[in-house]
């Protein structure tokens, strides 16, 4: 039996950390810039190192290998994009890593990896163990088996991500990061002229990025910094932010419903946009219409690495990476 499960997920500037059992499991939210302040936390918690069994995150495969549950190899580290923590989360816990579900090409339907030149391709990147739980979840609840349900998801938090997942296969997706709806802090997809034209005008790649993914978004438009501060402002110009928010991320929901060809099982909404219950209302009446919704509230980060945990402990089959 795991005395202690640890599961982090770094998303947007934060990391969103949990620990214990997969019945009972206590979480917390630190500044991505110093994830070190994992460990005294753990030790505040009563969790020593050789409390904790094994160590569950996520990431990014490099090619288009198949997804499913790898086993963190930290000599090859660096061939998976976004686990760098891994390898030092390993050495000081004296713990195996596994990864949940990580991004993968191979799921994604191969005109999707198509762009308009062949000088640039999509990669179809996204935090897909995301989409495949709340997929798994709402099959579970709709009665349905996994290898059929066709659902949208959207994870609408600091960064938004949906996906168009089959089964457990993701096979189409977009972030607030490249082509998506503005969140945060992020631009989301823009006008190729404007992109053009804001890079002659800063001196290099990082600040046009910084201006793009950090100085964009609703902290860009209305000084925002956190989420749930958004109907707290008042004015035409928040009116309007807001009502784009919900226009942008309804136009990339009903485009995804294309890619299921019109066949949706559900459109499920997830992430901390979800606790505000008049963004709720306003984007369900705009998508209500493509299929019932399913609503979970909060950054579900946590939640599907812990879910993956138990597929580690139900003895689901463990790729090397």
């Amino acid at each position: 039996m795991c005395m202690a499960v640890l599961a982090y997920y770094p998303h947007g500037a934060a990391l969103h950390v949990g620990v214990g059992t997969l019945e009972a499991y206590t979480t917390a939210v630190f500044p991505l810039t110093s994830p070190e302040q994992l460990f005294p936390w753990l030790e505040a918690a009563g969790i020593s190192p050789d409390d904790v069994d094994f160590i569950v995150t996520s990431g990014t495969l490099p090619g288009s290998q198949p997804s499913g549950i790898y086993l963190f190899n930290p000599e090859a580290a660096a061939a998976h994009q976004g686990v760098e923590f891994c390898a030092l989360l390993a050495e000081r816990l004296s713990s195996p890593v596994y990864l949940i579900d990580p991004a993968s090409r191979a799921d994604c339907h191969p005109q999707a990896l198509v762009t308009g030149t062949p000088a640039l391709g999509r990669t179809c990147s996204a935090d897909h163990f995301l989409f495949k739980f709340l997929a798994r979840q709402e099959a579970a609840k709709r009665g349905l088996p996994q290898s059929q349900g066709r659902f949208i998801a959207a994870h609408l938090d600091e960064v938004h991500q949906l996906g168009a997942v089959v089964g457990t296969k993701v096979v189409d997706c977009l972030t607030s990061l490249e082509e998506g709806p503005f969140a945060l802090r992020q631009s989301g997809g823009l006008p190729f002229d404007g992109v053009l034209e804001l890079c002659s005008q800063h001196q290099g790649r990082e600040e046009v990025l910084d201006a793009l993914n950090q100085n964009g978004g609703l902290h860009g438009y209305l000084g925002l910094e956190r989420l749930e501060d958004l109907f707290d402002l008042q004015g035409e110009q928040a009116d309007l932010v807001r009502q784009a928010l919900v226009y942008q991320i309804a136009k990339e929901i009903g485009a995804l419903a294309a890619v299921l060809e019109g066949k949706v099982d559900a459109v499920i909404l997830s992430g901390e946009l979800m606790r505000l219950p008049s963004f709720q209302a306003e984007l369900a009446q705009r998508v209500g219409f493509i299929a019932p919704i399913s609503v979970y509230p909060g950054n579900q980060g946590v939640a599907a690495l812990m879910a993956g945990a138990k597929r580690i402990l139900d003895q689901e089959p463990i790729i090397l990476s």
